[in-house]
């Protein structure tokens, strides 16, 4: 092999440092460098010294130069064995990396496991019972259910349901939700993690609620729950969201509570008074208002109209003030967006012309329903107000306008009328506010009470006729005085009947009797001639003359359909009951 000179294997990092003057010979060495020391290619980057070397630390004179030069040429072996090892090292910290993970990942399954082992050990007879009930109910047997709990995390809510002083309640949520993953401690066969299958959460779920709530409640806490007594100790219940909340719960309590309280005979001592009784009767009443405003409040969310969507229009490009014009220099865009208008025009029509309509409401409703329809009406409208401000409306009327579309005049007077008409019913909410709290008496079967509100409800009524601007018609105030007449007759049956649960055949003679001339002598308080709460010169004071005529021509018409009877007790019952409706009615 040609021997090569020391100076022709020095790389250019090595010639730059070494310096531009030359090696002596008795520190370059005696001859060529041998063969087995060169190397067939410059020192690799990574190997050589990053640069040159500070001045305090390299050594004066050409021998340091020489020795540097020395320094950053090691023989041939030291390469090739550095770099195998390295690529080898590499491939064993990969291969390493895995099997760690791996072992990790066993870790986790067998702590996981040992988790659920540890959960499961804890079960115990009063556990077993829940999982019976709950299985009977879910129509799964008691270890699918024991397998669904014990994929929780914890159990500690049995705990604290089962403890003194603990939690009163004990809830399960049933609803479709992710396949559960490692954590459970176990694995389901043929299901992979992510997909969709029915869960039963202990306490919480992690999505909103939209299945079956049983739940569990303990009416005393000051003692532990036991497995032989738990049957008697704690009662089950079921709430179905499956068709929405609000209509969940208020099936719920129309269904199970109210019938359960209606029912209901011992109510210690509040049968033994007339306070106490009156104090039941409001209970139930208020009850039923609230029954009342969860149905409200559920035809309010499901009578809101959505303006169709268009998927087939992207807006969000129609934004900038370029986009606009371009879309506006299209005209098979305009023409586009022109039938996009005409949809929401039409949808916001039909709303408009049933709002105009005469609606359908129970002969004997009372002056709460008025409020509840014009809070529905009201959050009709302004949901459609808020869509047309919305980007997606907002970028059609943009286009269309920078068009010169002659849509645009016929959708100008309609949104006029949207916000006109949603402008009086949040002004009628606003002032039939005030009715709800004068309206209570009328819904408390408290004739004493009653009496004493009626006073308040006709201010109030006054106040409405003066001051609104939209209710104020003599229409509408008829309506309302109308309605509060259809109340106080509710009130003055329910007094009788002692809330609909005393039929006047089951009552003694002298209680119906006592019961219907305190209803007589109510009426004479409301309607005498000249100081009667409903009399002509009441409405004329209260500047409602025009509404006495309609309101006297309403009640006669109510009263046309009473046919008194006579003979025994109940016909002569019926005849004081007629006598007493006809009368009231027609003042």
């Amino acid at each position: 092999m040609e021997e090569v000179p020391g100076d022709q294997m020095e790389s250019p990092n090595t010639r730059e440092e070494a310096g531009p003057g030359p090696v002596p010979p008795e520190e370059a060495g005696p001859g060529p460098v041998p063969p087995e020391e060169a190397g067939p290619s410059p020192v690799p980057p990574e190997e050589a010294e990053p640069g040159p070397l500070l001045p305090e630390e390299a050594e004066p004179g050409p021998v340091a130069r020489a020795r540097q030069v020395a320094s950053v040429r090691p023989p041939l072996e030291s390469f090739s064995p550095s770099l195998s090892n390295r690529r080898m090292s590499k491939f064993r910290r990969s291969t390493s990396g895995v099997q760690s993970l791996q072992e990790t990942l066993k870790e986790k399954q067998a702590r996981y496991r040992d988790a659920r082992e540890g959960r499961k050990m804890k079960i115990s007879a009063s556990f077993r019972y829940i999982f019976e009930i709950l299985g009977d109910k879910l129509g799964l047997d008691a270890t699918t259910v024991e397998d669904m709990i014990l994929d929780g995390p914890s159990l500690q809510a049995f705990d604290n349901f089962f403890a003194k002083d603990g939690s009163r309640t004990l809830k399960f949520l049933y609803q479709e939700g992710e396949a559960p993953g490692v954590e459970c401690g176990r694995t389901i066969p043929g299901v992979v993690k992510g997909t969709k299958i029915m869960r039963l959460y202990l306490d919480t779920a992690p999505d909103k609620f939209k299945g079956l709530c049983l739940f569990f409640v303990r009416y005393r806490n000051d003692i532990p729950l036991n497995a032989k007594s738990i049957h008697e100790d704690i009662y089950f219940c079921v709430l179905d969201a499956t068709e929405g909340l609000l209509r969940g719960t208020r099936n719920m309590l129309a269904n199970i509570f109210l019938p359960a309280i209606l029912a209901t005979n011992n109510w210690g001592t509040l049968s033994q008074t007339t306070q106490g009784t009156t104090e039941k009767q409001n209970f139930i009443e208020t009850i039923n208002r609230y029954l009342s405003f969860l149905n409200g409040a559920r035809v309010s969310i499901e009578g809101t109209v959505e303006l169709k969507k268009m998927d087939h229009i992207d807006f969000s490009k129609l934004q900038s003030f370029e986009e606009v014009t371009a879309a506006a220099a299209n005209s098979d865009t305009v023409h586009q967006l022109e039938e996009v208008l005409m949809i929401w025009y039409k949808q916001i029509e039909q709303v408009l012309i049933e709002s105009e309509q005469m609606r359908k409401e129970a002969d004997d409703s009372g002056p709460l329903t008025e409020l509840e329809h014009w809070k529905r009406m009201s959050a009709k409208f302004n949901f459609i107000i808020e869509q047309i401000k919305g980007p997606s409306c907002k970028a059609v009327i943009n286009v269309l306008n920078v068009g010169h579309s002659k849509l645009l005049k016929m959708w100008r007077e309609l949104d006029a009328r949207i916000t006109d008409t949603a402008n009086e019913s949040k002004d009628n909410v606003r002032y039939l506010y005030t009715l709800e709290k004068v309206c209570q008496p009328l819904y408390n079967y408290d004739l004493v009470s009653m009496a004493h509100g009626i006073q308040n409800l006709i201010n109030a009524i006054r106040m409405i006729h003066s001051v609104s601007r939209y209710y104020n018609t003599s229409e509408r105030m008829t309506s309302l005085f109308i309605k509060v007449t259809n109340q106080m007759v509710t009130a003055c049956k329910a007094y009788i009947t002692d809330g609909g649960l005393s039929r006047v055949w089951d009552q003694d003679t002298p209680v119906v009797i006592k019961k219907i001339q305190v209803c007589m002598v109510f009426q004479f308080l409301l309607h005498q001639p000249s100081q009667g709460l409903f009399s002509q010169d009441c409405f004329r004071k209260c500047s409602l003359s025009s509404i006495w005529e309609l309101y006297c021509k309403y009640l006669y018409n109510m009263g046309k359909g009473f046919i008194p009877t006579t003979s025994s007790f109940p016909e002569q019952a019926g005849v004081l009951v007629s006598r007493f409706f006809l009368s009231w009615m027609t003042g």
